[in-house]
């Protein structure tokens, strides 16, 4: 029985870390390149490329009394699997808006690290923690909308400029 259960976990790590190479976490050195866009492309599409980014959290918690100890692993991430481009399209300025598009999600993941933080939690955690990344999910739909709005996917010169100064400049806080 305990070689069995040792056989899982190796089985059960493996499959954790296929899967983490699927992903990319958010960091300020590494940038995402074309070799990342692994999905399948959308052939309809108009567009040269799509980046799925999002929020990644999880969390574990702790009570004594009604004191409620929350800890919290949250990131942005880029899935490879679910990014897909137009191989024929693909160009240093696109690859640059669709990185812009991951670290937007960043910026808002940040705020949603802060909001997580400063929050004092009650037994009813779990509904309070789905509310709040809920007002961020959405902040995050509406912020990467407008920039695609605004920049018109990166056609835009002088829209994609300002973005990128600005995204440039909430990253440094």
């Amino acid at each position: 029985m305990k070689i069995f259960a040792i056989f899982i976990s190796i089985i059960l790590f493996h499959f954790q870390v296929l899967g983490q190479q699927d992903f990319i976490r958010w960091n300020n050195r590494t940038k995402i390149s074309w070799a990342d866009f692994k999905g399948p492309i959308d052939a309809r599409s108009p567009f040269a490329a799509m980046s799925a980014v999002g929020i990644y959290y999880k969390y574990k918690a702790q009570s004594t009394a009604d004191i409620y100890n929350i800890s919290f692993d949250i990131y942005a991430k880029f899935d490879k699997t679910k990014t897909w481009s137009k191989k024929n399209l693909q160009t240093a300025v696109i690859l640059k808006h669709e990185q812009l598009h991951f670290d937007l999600c960043e910026i808002v993941c940040r705020a949603f690290k802060d909001a997580l933080e400063k929050k004092r939690f009650t037994k009813n955690y779990k509904k309070e923690i789905d509310i709040i990344f809920d007002k961020y999910f959405k902040q995050l739909q509406s912020l990467q909308q407008k920039y695609d709005s605004q920049t018109m996917h990166s056609n835009n010169k002088a829209e994609e400029q300002k973005w990128d100064k600005l995204i440039k400049q909430e990253l440094l806080r």
